[in-house]
């Protein structure tokens, strides 16, 4: 497996099992789906893919990734197409969404069949959720980084009211991709973390809207766990680590 990979190799075998013991039991909602994948995640100790936000339905968000490996991975979306349906009606729409946006229409024609399906111009939050689902195919390898960067650009052509919606996600984006790399050993100096996030924002072309150090703080502490030490060999950014701020996960795990 490839190394940037295999830093997600538990929470892939994780959302496995959720799906097992989904099918297992039959029927299941979309809610109780979430609460099971709070609880896995809790007792295996993975974050949800996050920024510096966590917000109260990140849990729904977080089915995404169900869907990725469900659909990508495992076929269940094949397999089981009632089943999936019932669960990831809200991630197929969204893909069908992506679907449309990937495609070589015309601008215009994009517009009007994205606005059919969401009923109007998407929201910001249908926009993140769009977004989350390319984004998880990629961190996964189900899709080439490619496919993210130019759904980015074909959603400000077909519906620039949605631009700072996407700006944002692509912040998230290179700020996620420096906490991996950093995780995984790639960036180990302050110079190749600002040189990596330059190059970065080339591809997204984002100005000067780009991550902070304390928001890839964030990300590489609360999702991969980086030791403290490692972040502030690369990062500028100070905290008081130690036992108050295990203390402080722990509080916002039971907050979830």
């Amino acid at each position: 497996m490839e190394k940037g990979k295999k830093v997600y190799r538990k929470k892939v075998s994780v959302a496995i099992d959720v799906l097992s013991e989904a099918l297992e039991r039959g029927e299941i909602s979309r809610e109780e789906m979430a609460e099971l994948l709070r609880k896995k995640y809790r007792e295996n100790k993975i974050s949800p893919f996050r920024g510096i936000a966590l917000p109260s339905d990140i849990y729904d968000k977080e089915l995404a990734t169900l869907y990725v490996i469900g659909k990508y991975g495992m076929g269940v979306m094949y397999d089981y197409p009632e089943f999936f349906e019932s669960v990831f009606s809200k991630e197929m729409e969204y893909e069908r969404a992506i679907e449309v946006l990937s495609s070589d229409a015309s601008d215009e024609e994009k517009r009007k069949i994205v606005s059919g399906i969401f009923g109007g111009i998407p929201s910001s939050n249908d926009v993140a959720r769009m977004l989350r689902i390319a984004f998880t195919k990629v961190i996964f390898g189900f899709a080439e980084e490619k496919e993210l960067l130019d759904l980015f650009s074909a959603i400000k052509r077909a519906l620039p009211e949605c631009e700072k919606d996407v700006s944002n996600f692509a912040r998230f984006y290179i700020g996620f991709k420096i906490a991996e790399k950093i995780t995984i050993g790639e960036i180990k100096s302050r110079v190749e973390k600002e040189a990596t996030k330059q190059a970065m924002n080339l591809s997204v072309n984002l100005g000067m809207n780009m991550p902070d150090d304390k928001y890839i703080y964030v990300i590489a502490r609360k999702v991969f766990k980086v030791p403290e030490e490692i972040l502030e060999r690369v990062l500028s950014v100070k905290e008081r680590g130690g036992k108050g701020e295990e203390r402080n996960e722990a509080h916002e795990e039971d907050s979830e």
